[in-house]
């Protein structure tokens, strides 16, 4: 174990400790044990300040050590239960706007906020662990109101700056691409889609093309659903996949569909895409007749053991199993999908790769890596849009993220739902690790599995990606 992880390892252990002699009243020895904390919390900082992988512990633990102080405070009648409650909401609220936020692909920076608060936090601890130290003092009461006065207005500034950060960015967003005004589009529909035997789908399916006068054509149920598609919308530029993600990776694929202009109509169980083109509108959005917008999009090509596919987002460990485990389900469904997670959790897979990881010429190697994510367009759990700031869809460039747990292997299955969470509030924060380059080489001594587009592709013990072409697109 390295000494950044032992720092980090013991600042945890340090809290039941604390809380211990705080519950003993003996405050006098907790403030001692809290200066250590903060003594280890400022070396941790210092030894891992140079390293690219950090331990995960870290980035939350000063979080929940004052916020666990102050709760035994307020059991103890030293702290008020309103103002915690305030500090609770605080940071409720500034995760649900940082996921809005990133579902709508908008970058929001505010780490100095939390930063600025925590601290202030821990200024107040030691200020009640004072208090109760020299319990005769009432000088000692006017740090303490001082302190939580300027903690509270610091967190209703932070939720209103963040709020109007998040609107004003919708309002002001900048609609990229060409509007297309005159409409000639076709619907291409795959009837296996998950999301077809939804009634409601299909209802708003037959709106979706009355409003946009296209007519649906419905593709056969053959390995190739696509072959000689071409002869029926050789009149038509703009083309509509009405499926799941897999039926628009199959459009990336066959290539009389590459000059045309593809859109997506959401009738999958997953349906990464409809959070890209529709920037995380629901369902209902479709009812309505906005104008699309003709945008470029990059899209990759992945060669491994395999072969070549052309894709625009890929993923390998964990998630590659999860899809692997759907692959023989007879929906495709939600359920298929939560249910595969949970077998992969509780199963005795052991979710660790040793990957060495070749971005642009620089390497990396990554001991205990649970999964990788490679591609251009942003899903749950790839909120790396969010994290690296405003992204060109055309600039050529390839959007990374491991994620690697530099502590036991036993924690990777839980880690991997943390980091979910990370990508979607935006934070950049341990066991994630970001990268941008034009190309990226991934090799590893075992069989890793991998994944495209939703589609489970095999094992393999390499593999590179770069982009191949762009792809014109429409969007909302």
């Amino acid at each position: 174990m390295n000494v950044s992880n032992a720092i980090a390892l013991l600042h945890v252990a340090l809290l039941p400790f604390i809380i211990y002699l705080i519950l003993l009243e003996m405050p006098f020895p907790a403030i001692l044990l809290l200066g250590v904390l903060v003594l280890l919390n400022l070396a941790e900082k210092k030894f891992s300040r140079k390293k690219k992988v950090k331990s995960f512990i870290h980035p939350f633990s000063d979080k929940i050590v004052v916020l666990a102080l102050l709760l035994v405070f307020t059991i103890q009648g030293s702290f008020s239960k309103f103002i915690l409650s305030i500090f609770i909401f605080r940071d409720v609220m500034i995760s649900v706007i940082r996921i809005a936020a990133s579902r709508d692909d908008l970058p929001i920076r505010g780490e100095l906020y939390g930063k600025l608060i925590t601290s202030l936090q821990f200024t107040l601890v030691f200020s009640i662990l004072l208090r109760l130290s020299f319990t005769g003092s009432v000088l000692l009461k006017f740090p303490v109101y001082i302190i939580t006065a300027v903690a509270l207005m610091l967190s209703f500034f932070s939720i209103i700056h963040y709020g109007y950060v998040y609107i004003e960015g919708l309002r002001t967003r900048k609609i990229q691409g060409r509007k297309i005004e005159q409409e000639k589009m076709v619907i291409l529909a795959n009837r296996k889609s998950g999301g077809y035997r939804d009634v409601y789908r299909r209802r708003l399916l037959k709106i979706f093309s009355r409003k946009r006068d296209a007519p649906i054509i419905y593709l056969p149920e053959k390995k190739n659903m696509y072959e000689g598609i071409d002869r029926e919308i050789a009149d038509y530029k703009e083309v509509i996949i009405a499926g799941g993600d897999g039926s628009f990776e199959g459009a990336l694929n066959y290539k009389p569909l590459n000059k045309k202009s593809l859109g997506f109509f959401p009738m999958g169980a997953g349906n990464l895409y409809y959070s890209y083109f529709y920037k995380g509108k629901r369902f209902e959005y479709l009812r309505s007749r906005f104008k699309f917008h003709e945008v470029a999009l990059d899209i990759m090509e992945v060669d491994w053991e395999g072969g070549k596919l052309q894709t625009t987002l890929l993923g390998v460990g964990v998630d590659a199993e999860v899809i692997k485990r759907i692959k023989d389900k007879k929906n495709h469904s939600f359920a298929d999908y939560f249910f595969s997670s949970a077998e992969i959790a509780f199963s005795d897979y052991k979710a660790k790769y040793d990957l060495e990881c070749e971005v642009d010429g620089k390497n990396h190697h990554w001991s205990n890596t649970i999964n990788m994510i490679i591609g251009k367009v942003p899903y749950l759990g790839f909120g790396l849009r969010a994290l690296l700031g405003k992204i060109e869809d055309d600039d050529g460039l390839i959007l990374g993220t491991a994620c690697v747990n530099t502590h036991s292997p036993l924690l990777n299955k839980p880690l991997r739902l943390w980091a979910i969470l990370l990508t979607q509030l935006g934070l950049e924060k341990a066991p994630l690790l970001s990268m941008r380059g034009r190309e990226f080489t991934i090799r590893s001594s075992e069989l890793f599995p991998l994944q495209a587009g939703g589609e489970f592709l095999g094992y393999t013990k390499w593999l590179h990606v770069k982009v191949k072409r762009r792809q014109k697109v429409l969007m909302i």
